[in-house]
């Protein structure tokens, strides 16, 4: 999937919970922490900018080598006990909800990507390092699978703002109401 709709994603998911500048990186960082580093070893070494279109997973050793582990299941489950952790130790009234809720668009990010690569250019190996399973998706960048997560995360946002806007007319009104 796009950057600008896991970004966007993460930021639905935990909406009012946590701030959009940790849910939105959260959403983003299991790609940026693959792809930056990849990119600059490139510009370091020279290395030509391969076409994303006809690329292959081999075209970019350094990116997967990182992406198995920033689009692992195992990865996401040691930040959640590192967050409850952390929480749990400041005395946090909800640590293991706030944990959650900190590392879910990067959780959800992965169960997106899933389905969203082919086995030839970065297939999602949410369950390594126990596991080469990876499952033949298609390119996210295919008309039908691209548009349809678009509308359905343009309906979600609707949606959110709607609420949003509502409920603050109904706290105006209450406050107007007691005055």
């Amino acid at each position: 999937m796009d950057v600008f709709s896991h970004w966007l994603w993460g930021m639905a998911l935990t909406r009012g919970k946590v701030s959009w500048k940790v849910s939105g990186p959260m959403g983003v960082l299991p790609d940026l922490m693959a792809f930056i580093p990849s990119s600059i070893y490139g510009l370091i070494y020279g290395i030509e900018r391969v076409e994303v279109d006809t690329a292959i997973t081999s075209d970019l050793p350094v990116a997967w080598s990182i992406y198995q582990w920033t689009h692992s299941l195992t990865i996401v489950l040691i930040l959640f006990l590192t967050a409850w952790y952390v929480l749990k130790s400041k005395e946090h009234e909800n640590p293991k909800y706030m944990a959650w809720m900190f590392v879910l668009p990067w959780f959800f990010h992965i169960l997106m990507d899933i389905p969203g690569h082919t086995i030839d250019f970065f297939p999602t190996p949410f369950l390594h390092p126990f596991s080469d399973f990876m499952f033949d998706g298609v390119r996210w960048s295919t008309w039908w699978f691209f548009w349809p997560q678009v509308i359905i995360l343009g309906s979600v946002w609707w949606y959110i703002l709607k609420k949003e806007k509502n409920q603050s007319i109904e706290e105006i009104a209450e406050t107007a109401a007691l005055a």
